[in-house]
């Protein structure tokens, strides 16, 4: 008799709940207060479509797991990337340098509202991440924002653990 393997099972089931519709789908509106004199957003290329534009995407994907009646309205007062941006010398490249003493962080106010526009959670938050290169998935991790990206996850799921209704 052959013994059952759980992780085959699982595996069974991966893409039957692809197939289900989302319980939650929040809605979240990002705003950025003054990007100019944010502390650091310097890239190659636009700010708002390298930077600004991806962040408030990544916070609207994470406003799904809330609940359908659910507003989270997110105001972005401050922006330092992780690494330092320092223009070489000569080659006219841009170079952004990675230290462990060159942490990501951003400052939100936020406020999650039910569908009457009553308050329910508000805050102020300096999120922050200064352990930033100790994981190996964003080690690995290629994509632009990938350290801001998964400070904001974390914030998102420790600032709101249980999204049900």
């Amino acid at each position: 008799m052959m013994r059952s393997q759980p992780w085959r099972q699982a595996a069974l089931l991966v893409p039957l709940l692809g197939a289900l519709p989302a319980a939650h789908a929040g809605t979240v509106t990002v705003e950025f207060l003054h990007p100019e004199s944010y502390t650091d957003v310097h890239v190659e290329g636009d700010v708002n479509v390298q930077v600004l534009q991806p962040l408030a995407q990544g916070l609207k994907r994470l406003g799904q797991r809330l609940p359908a009646d659910r507003t989270l309205v997110i105001q972005v007062s401050d922006i330092d990337l992780a690494g330092d941006w320092r223009p070489p010398p000569r080659l006219g490249l841009e170079v952004r340098v990675m230290t462990p003493a060159s942490w990501p962080r951003i400052d939100l106010h936020y406020q999650l509202k039910d569908a009457s526009g009553r308050d329910l959670q508000a805050g102020d938050a300096e999120i922050k991440d200064m352990g930033y290169q100790d994981s190996i998935t964003t080690l690995i991790d290629s994509t632009p924002l990938r350290y801001e990206q998964k400070m904001l996850r974390d914030w998102f799921s420790r600032t709101f653990p249980n999204p049900g209704p």
